[in-house]
């Protein structure tokens, strides 16, 4: 759809983060009221399909989340705070990143708990969702630095929409959790993907264009709608919008100038090694680029940029869409669905507008 002269409106589907968290908070408050929410405008995501298949099956023996991490961990904690016996598996890459450090905070649920902040923000996420059900007070106290805590916020203010107190400080270090609380069924409408829309800020940095995306307020609550803020040279630390770093280093191989992206330990443990998979598609592209453990820095030169290689996604659906905004081929385009099933529809639409 078309408005002013080139301008495109986009419009997208609900916020997978926040999609994933509303149906796990609306199976509990079924589980405990036998009413249903309403939820509008859920993803159509495979992350979001897969949630909805293992809430609908999770009273059997086991449950496939494909390459789902919040279903992985938030239904771990599920299994832990029910007693329920399912097995729950998935992907070979899913079930290598980390889970141990939640199933032996779990092992606690209902007393203190103690669990670091710098390996994923699922973990805390997923605790906060359970503690509610224990049987006596739990308080949860992070350690180290928290990464990636706009998340955390998304789950608090959604916990509170299904009638749910959580007492914290202002830094989100300490949380304490009532027992025996009741999940309330809640009308929901839920915001268009901030994550997803950072590819058509990409998009539109690189090509001049002018984009309106049509379903994401201005005092949204997820933390990657700052992407638009963001100044394309220098040093930033994207720790709290891990998400948004594929697009934003792909753009930063069209900005004169250095600029590194730091902070950004936990990209390593994505659906792939997003550090490694930037660096190696990048130079791929003709840039120079240099990593360490938690930063990546790119030396952007526009000229230098070649448009005849194949992008290896490693099956990453961010990868695959930041370098897909590019319009390179990319080995494996069907890995957006896992996010963004209608990604390369709304590029063409971009690119006839």
């Amino acid at each position: 759809m078309k408005t002013k002269k080139h301008e495109t409106i986009i419009s997208l589907k609900g916020s997978k983060s926040i999609s994933n968290r509303a149906l796990i908070l609306a199976y509990l408050a079924k589980l405990q009221t036998g009413k249903n929410s309403k939820l509008k405008n859920l993803s159509d995501c495979e992350d979001t399909v897969v949630m909805q298949r293992a809430l609908k099956n999770f009273n059997t023996k086991k449950v496939d989340v494909k390459d789902c991490g919040t279903a992985f961990r938030f239904l771990t904690a599920l299994k832990f705070a029910t007693g329920n016996k399912v097995k729950i598996t998935g992907s070979k890459r899913l079930l290598s990143r980390p889970i141990k450090p939640l199933t032996k905070a779990l092992k606690n649920l209902g007393k203190k708990i103690k669990i670091p902040g710098n390996i994923s923000s699922q973990f805390i996420s997923a605790l906060l969702i359970v503690s509610p059900l224990a049987k006596t007070p739990t308080t949860i106290q992070i350690t180290g630095e928290i990464f990636s805590k706009p998340y955390i916020k998304i789950t608090l203010h959604l916990m509170k929409k299904f009638g749910i107190k959580v007492s914290h400080d202002k830094e989100l270090r300490n949380f304490k959790i009532s027992p025996n609380q009741k999940f309330k069924p809640c009308n929901l409408a839920i915001e268009g993907d901030a994550s997803s829309a950072s590819y058509w800020h990409e998009y539109a940095a690189l090509f001049n264009k002018k984009i309106v995306i049509k379903n994401i307020p201005k005092n949204s609550i997820q933390g990657d709608a700052i992407f638009p803020k963001l100044k394309p040279i220098g040093e930033i630390d994207m720790n709290e919008t891990p998400d948004l770093v594929p697009a934003f280093a792909v753009l930063s191989a069209f900005a004169n100038g250095t600029t590194k992206i730091t902070n950004i330990a936990h990209l390593r443990t994505k659906e792939s090694d997003r550090i490694s998979s930037l660096e190696k598609e990048l130079k791929k592209i003709g840039v120079r680029v240099k990593t360490g453990k938690d930063f990546i820095e790119i030396h952007g030169n526009p000229k230098a940029v070649k448009k005849n290689v194949v992008i290896n996604s490693r099956n990453d659906h961010r990868i695959a869409m930041a370098f897909g905004v590019l319009n390179l081929k990319i080995d494996n385009p069907k890995a957006v669905k896992k996010s963004y099933p209608a990604f390369w529809s709304d590029l063409k639409k971009l690119q006839n507008g």
